[in-house]
C-alpha cells in the first residue's frame, strides 16, 4: 500500500516519469510498430484463408478450417513460446526470430484466425 504524504499528483511523483521519457517513448513506439506489422499480417491472412473458406472446394475449406482451429485454439502464450524457443531448437539454431518478429509472427497469425471467419 503507498501512502502519499503529499497529493499524489504532486510534482515530486511525475519526476521518474520525465527523466526516463525516451525508455517510455521507445516502449511506446516498439508496441506501435508491433501492432500495425501484425494488423497487415492477420488481414492478409484472413482475407486469404476467408477466401479459402467460401469456395467450394472442400480441400481448401479444411485447410482454413485447419487453421483456424489451430490458431484459435492455442493459447497465444504457447504460440510464443515455441516459436521464440523452439523454432530454433528445431532448426539447430539457424533461425533465431528477434522478439520484435516473434510479436509479429504470433500476434498476426492468432489475429489472422479469428479475421477468418468460416462459414
Amino acid at each position: 500500500m503507498i501512502i502519499f504524504t503529499t497529493s499524489p499528483y504532486a510534482w515530486e511523483n511525475w519526476t521518474s516519469y520525465f527523466h526516463d521519457f525516451p525508455l517510455f517513448l521507445g516502449g511506446f513506439l516498439f508496441t506501435i510498430a508491433i501492432s500495425i506489422s501484425a494488423f497487415i499480417l492477420a488481414m492478409t491472412l484472413g482475407i486469404f484463408f476467408g477466401s479459402l473458406s467460401t469456395t467450394k472446394n472442400k480441400t481448401f475449406r479444411l485447410i482454413s478450417r485447419i487453421f483456424v482451429e489451430f490458431y484459435q485454439n492455442t493459447p497465444l502464450l504457447v504460440q510464443f513460446m515455441i516459436v521464440y524457443y523452439g523454432l530454433p531448437l528445431i532448426s539447430h539454431y539457424t533461425i533465431m526470430p528477434s522478439i520484435y518478429w516473434t510479436a509479429v509472427i504470433c500476434v498476426g497469425l492468432y489475429h489472422g484466425a479469428y479475421l477468418t471467419l468460416p462459414r
